[in-house]
């Protein structure tokens, strides 16, 4: 009755999507449903349907409102799903992960879903550096993870219906390792009744999860992904944001590191200097300034900040990034206005007084370390955030500014494990 009640419930938000037409769906066919397909097998509890595919819902009845297009949903194997996209006989299917093979006959869409996905194996295996020969590996049946790792040349030993089973047979010794996504795993063990932390993990890779539509269907909608993508951010339910257990993770990493770049040489001097000078900005002093630097931004000129980019700390901080190991992808000195006083690249903006970088680290407790949402960057295919911390003068203790760093997510995780 349950399984019956959950089904109802995701049919129900598709057939209670509608939307008026307006002029921004770029579709040529305005008044035809759009036919997407999913597969409510979970990937994480025995209950149906998953969690990740239940909170889209709301997601993406928000982005055919307001594209003004109908949407129906088919529940189907992802196998088959895969299938009828190619026939044409659906028009896309969520979620999903970028595939070779679905490649050549759709396209998949920005990112709706993040997942963090981990290794996991017993405390009595030692992890080898790849475990892609000599270990019995499982995977859920038709997953995300089993049609990646078929495409890396992983051989998968054995295959379960959901996390629970696979967790079983890990615990049996009947496959060596599992790979999932980390917050999916927790929930299966927790409702085995077992303690995850008597597994051990390893982060491996972020994969970004979204709809992959049909060519043919695109093809006669020629500005409909655009427009679809244009409206995944404002109609998401939650930002991309590292978990609890990575931020500790994190911070384990830079900790150190950032207490020592917080004391560079002469950095309280420059500090100084520059807030005497921007305390009598007016605002609208500091919004002309914050304007010529970002036009400048837009055409590559960098002659308006060549000043800031060849000074000594600015140099300084470029030597940061390049001995980080790709750990760190900028860093930004602030003073207590928000303006740039040193910066290892060009930035988009002269002012960040008015972010959450600035305003969520500036004159907070010395410890602060503000995390930002998760960015993935397309073209460079990284997952970057902002990281955070106040800057204080020595001595009297009073706020000085601002150091934020841009943090390659994936390249600190991997560090830490």
């Amino acid at each position: 009755m349950r399984v019956m009640l959950l089904i109802a419930l995701l049919f129900s938000y598709a057939a209670t999507a509608q939307a008026t037409p307006n002029n921004n769906s770029g579709s040529a066919t305005p008044d035809t449903a759009v036919n997407l397909a999913t597969n409510i097998s979970s990937a994480f509890t025995s209950d149906l349907p998953s969690g990740s595919e239940q909170a889209l819902l709301p997601h993406l009845q928000c982005i055919f409102k307001q594209l003004g297009r109908d949407f129906n949903v088919q529940v189907i194997p992802w196998r088959r799903a895969y299938q009828d996209v190619k026939s044409n006989r659906i028009d896309g299917f969520f979620t999903a992960v970028p595939m070779r093979q679905v490649d050549p006959y759709a396209v998949l869409s920005s990112p709706l879903v993040l997942e963090n996905w981990y290794w996991f194996w017993r405390t009595d295996t030692t992890a080898p550096e790849s475990w892609r020969e000599g270990y019995k590996l499982g995977s859920i049946l038709g997953s995300q993870q089993e049609t990646w790792l078929g495409e890396a040349g992983y051989k998968v030993d054995m295959s379960g219906n959901n996390l629970p089973q696979l967790i079983k047979l890990l615990k049996s010794k009947r496959i060596d390792v599992v790979l999932a996504d980390r917050e999916h795993f927790v929930q299966a063990a927790h409702e085995l009744k077992i303690d995850p932390n008597n597994f051990q993990t390893r982060f491996f890779r972020y994969v970004p999860l979204g709809v992959y539509f049909n060519e043919q269907f695109l093809n006669r909608n020629p500005d409909f992904l655009i427009n679809f993508n244009q409206r995944i951010n404002g109609c998401a339910t939650a930002r991309f944001a590292v978990s609890d257990y990575e931020r500790q993770l994190i911070k384990e990493q830079l900790i150190r590191k950032i207490e020592r770049w917080k004391r560079l040489p002469k950095l309280e001097a420059l500090l100084k200097a520059s807030d005497l000078k921007s305390r009598s900005l007016t605002k609208q002093e500091i919004d002309e300034r914050d304007k010529k630097w970002t036009q400048a931004f837009m055409h590559n000129d960098f002659s308006y900040s060549i000043k800031l980019m060849d000074q000594e700390m600015s140099a300084q901080l470029r030597e940061i990034k390049k001995q980080s190991q790709e750990m760190i992808t900028e860093i930004i000195v602030t003073d207590v206005r928000g303006l740039n006083v040193a910066v290892s690249d060009m930035t988009s903006d002269y002012w960040q007084g008015d972010e959450e970088k600035f305003t969520e680290a500036f004159a907070k407790p010395a410890n602060t370390m503000h995390f930002g949402e998760i960015n993935y960057d397309e073209s460079t295919k990284r997952f970057q955030l902002h990281l955070s911390v106040p800057l204080y003068s020595e001595e009297k203790f009073e706020p000085l500014g601002v150091m934020v760093f841009g943090v390659d997510v994936e390249k600190v995780l991997s560090q830490a494990q």
